[in-house]
Order: structure tokens, then C-alpha cells, then sequence
């Protein structure tokens, strides 16, 4: 079909608008930012710990890269993300909304997480006939670059056909699915949606309409990861036919919508078809505890990305118990003491270390395994203990014949992960009273 074109018009050159375009996009599709390798604290996005008698919260918000480090003795946290949803059209046709994600999270102790967190999206161009932008981004990433979790973005909606009358901006795909066809007619035909991005791939390219003087090549290009746009979203050039939707990128970001198209009639008329929406993308959840539950609820946010990281504050109170036992005779006369570590709970101890403190002059012998015995002190290390249990170490003063009066033997906790809530039962002392090396008297 040839369309004749009033002199009074002047077209601009669609090839140089199509390579501003795809530059501009290359920047700025889908609000993607890199993943380096941030710091090992709380720090970019990621908001100062908020630390209370049983959390510690670090809130991510949108606006880029950050990361935070996992405190000590904890080997999990509860994870709440909300993906970006994607742009508007040109009139205000909404994109697709983003997921709300809940997982437990399995992690390391003082390991480092690094996060993106994309905003929603925004517009390309303040063209008439332009579409939105796939939502950001929103993922949590090992140091090592592996994805744990993503909240799958909004697609960005698809531009409005210019025509007479107009032909309405398509919405764009919620996380998760595919985005919609624009609408046209037999003259200015509508894009095809973008597909949703996987778990792992991206999405599919939206098909360019066959109408009118298009053949239809002008498609949307496929989502990709790590950390890039989802493909290309159609310039604003001057065809009769709407642009293809974008695919979703994987790992979670949407797609951005194809721009409407435009046309001139002879009279002066004009006709375009709009553009197809992008595809969501698919939420992530991996490296979760085992058995723990998770859930993923499709277009749920409207807004920018978010991620509440929830750590559990652990605490094991750990008390001290001091007992000793005379073993006498005209031989090898010796009193044993005993250092016992009592985990209260409520968590389990971890490590711990009594320090028992000798009388002036008395010396130790036979300390137990993890024991070491310096001048007026006995040091014993602990491991792993259950709520409700208790480990037990000891070591041996000897007698001789000069060996008269009181020994007293204080141990006292030293250190313990995780941290010790009650100091005032970390100590104890245990007396014997010495008369002679066949006369000793324990409590």
C-alpha cells in the first residue's frame, strides 16, 4: 500500500532515532544496575543494622547496588522482597506489578550478601506514543555472584498507537507472566507482548505487527541475565505499526513495552497501532533452610523494590558450676576440681571459655583435653552445647605435707558465643579446707 504524505510533513529520519534509541536504552532499560563487589559491611542501598534484644533488621531500599554482612552465630534470616514494578505508558496505562517474596534464607556467620534493588520503572522518551520500562532489578546474591533470591519486576506497559481516534496504551505484565498484544487495526496493527522471564532465561521478544506499509520485523528483543536490560524496547519512529513488548530479563527484572506507532493518512489523518507490553519477570528462591516455608505472590507491588532482612539475636546463658573432690593418701595426695559450663538457653552455646583462678602458690596437673595451665590459672575451652546441657572439664591441685588451710578455686566465664545475657551467674568458687595430707574437707 502507498500512503501519500502531505508536503507540509516532515518525517525525521527513523534510523538515526532507532540508534538513540537502542544507545539510550542500553542505560537505562529496566533501571538495572551493576552487581560489584560492595564492601563487607552495611553499606550502598543497604540501610545501618537496627539491632534490638532479639533482631537485628537491615532494610535495602531501591536505588542500586549494596551489601551487608551477616551477624556472628547466626546460620539464618528471614527475607522479605518486593519487586519493582514496571512504567507507565505515555497516558498513563500502568505497568505490571512486582512479586512479594518470604523466604528463609540458609546463611554463613559474618558472610557477605550483596543486593540490587531497582526502582520502578520510568519512560524512555516523553514521546506521545511512548511505552514504559521493565521494573528493576531486586535480588540478593552470594559473594560468590550466585543468585539466592529474586522478586520477579513488573513489565513496562506499551505506548499508545497515535491514531484517529487513538489506540490505548497496553498494561504491562504482572511478575510472572507474559505481557499483552497492543491494539490496532487493519492499517496500523498492534505489537505483540513480551514473554515473562524464567527463573534462569529471559523472556521472549514481543513479534512487530504486520500492518499497513510494516512488514512487521520490528520486535522486542529477548531478556538476558546476569544484570542487563530485557532487550531493546522499540524506538518511537514514524510506522503506521505498534512496536513488540520487550521479554522479561531472567532472574526477576520485567520488560519494557514497545512504543505505539504513527502514521500519516492522506488529508492529514493519522493511524498507528500500540505497542505490545513487557513481560514480567520470575521470582528466584534458592539456598533457603531446608523444610523451612516461602512463598511468592505475583503482582503484588506497585511501586519501587524493596528488600527486611530479619536476623535472629541469639542468646545461651551460660552458668558456671565450681565443685572439687579430695583424694587423699600418704602417696600422691590431690584435690579435683571440676569447671562445669550450664547452658540455660535459650539457644545453643556454641563455644565458651571458663578461666579458673589458683590460690598463690598452688599449682595445677592433669588438666582435661582443651584445658591449658599457666602460673595461677587454668584456661578450659568448650564446644557445641545444647539448651539444657552442660560440659564439664577439670584438673588436679597436689598436696604435700606443708598443703594446710583453705584452696579456693574460682572459675569464671571468660567468653561464649553466642553472647551471654546473665553475667550473674558466670562465676563460682568452690573452697576445700586442708588439715593434712589425709584430712581434706569439699564441699
Amino acid at each position: 500500500m502507498t500512503t501519500n504524505i502531505p508536503s507540509r510533513v516532515r518525517l525525521p529520519r527513523p534510523r538515526r532515532r532507532l540508534g538513540a534509541a537502542a544507545a539510550s536504552c542500553a542505560l537505562l532499560c529496566a533501571g538495572l544496575v551493576a552487581l560489584a563487589a560492595p564492601p563487607a559491611s552495611a553499606a550502598g542501598v543497604c540501610a545501618t543494622p537496627v539491632v534490638t534484644a532479639t533482631t537485628t533488621t537491615i532494610t535495602c531500599t531501591a536505588g542500586g547496588a549494596g551489601s551487608l554482612t551477616v551477624p556472628a552465630d547466626v546460620t539464618f534470616g528471614q527475607v522479605v522482597l518486593d519487586g519493582a514494578a514496571g512504567g507507565a505508558s505515555a497516558d498513563g496505562v500502568p505497568g505490571g506489578k512486582g512479586a512479594h517474596v518470604e523466604a528463609t534464607l540458609a546463611v554463613t556467620p559474618g558472610a557477605t550478601l550483596n543486593v540490587t534493588v531497582g526502582r520502578q520503572g520510568g519512560r524512555l522518551s516523553s514521546y506521545a506514543g511512548s511505552s514504559g520500562l521493565g521494573g528493576g532489578l531486586v535480588a540478593v546474591v552470594d559473594s560468590g555472584g550466585t543468585p539466592l533470591l529474586t522478586a520477579g519486576s513488573g513489565g513496562g506497559a506499551g505506548g499508545p498507537g497515535i491514531a484517529t481516534p487513538a489506540f490505548p496504551g497496553t498494561p504491562g505484565g504482572d511478575s510472572a507472566a507474559s505481557g499483552a498484544a497492543g491494539a490496532g487495526d487493519s492499517v496500523g496493527g498492534g505489537g505483540g507482548g513480551g514473554g515473562a522471564g524464567t527463573a534462569t532465561t529471559g523472556g521472549v521478544g514481543g513479534t512487530g505487527a504486520s500492518a499497513g506499509q510494516v512488514p512487521g520485523p520490528n520486535a522486542g528483543n529477548p531478556g538476558s541475565w546476569p544484570n542487563k536490560p530485557g532487550g531493546f524496547p522499540s524506538p518511537n519512529v514514524y510506522f503506521n505499526a505498534g512496536y513488540g513488548g520487550q521479554g522479561g530479563a531472567g532472574h526477576g527484572s520485567g520488560g519494557a513495552g514497545g512504543g505505539g506507532g504513527v502514521g500519516f493518512l492522506p488529508g492529514g489523518g493519522q493511524t498507528g497501532g500500540a505497542g505490545g507490553s513487557g513481560g514480567g519477570g520470575t521470582s528466584l528462591v534458592s539456598g533457603t533452610v531446608p523444610g523451612s516455608p516461602s512463598s511468592v505472590t505475583d503482582g503484588a507491588n506497585a511501586g519501587d523494590g524493596l528488600i527486611v532482612f530479619t536476623f535472629p539475636n541469639p542468646k545461651a546463658d551460660i552458668a558456671v558450676d565450681v565443685t572439687a573432690q579430695p583424694h587423699l593418701g600418704i602417696l600422691v595426695p590431690y584435690l579435683t576440681y571440676t569447671l562445669t559450663a550450664n547452658n540455660t538457653g535459650p539457644d545453643a552455646v556454641t563455644s565458651a571459655t571458663i578461666t579458673a583462678a589458683l590460690p598463690a602458690g598452688v599449682s595445677a596437673t592433669d588438666p582435661s583435653p582443651g584445658c591449658a595451665v599457666s602460673p595461677g590459672t587454668v584456661t578450659c575451652t568448650y564446644g557445641a552445647i545444647a539448651n539444657g546441657a552442660g560440659a564439664s572439664k577439670s584438673f588436679r591441685v597436689p598436696l604435700h605435707l606443708l598443703s594446710l588451710g583453705h584452696v579456693s578455686v574460682t572459675g569464671t566465664r571468660t567468653a561464649s558465643a553466642p553472647p551471654d545475657p546473665n553475667p550473674a551467674n558466670d562465676s563460682d568458687t568452690a573452697t576445700c579446707t586442708v588439715v593434712s595430707v589425709i584430712l581434706a574437707v569439699c564441699p
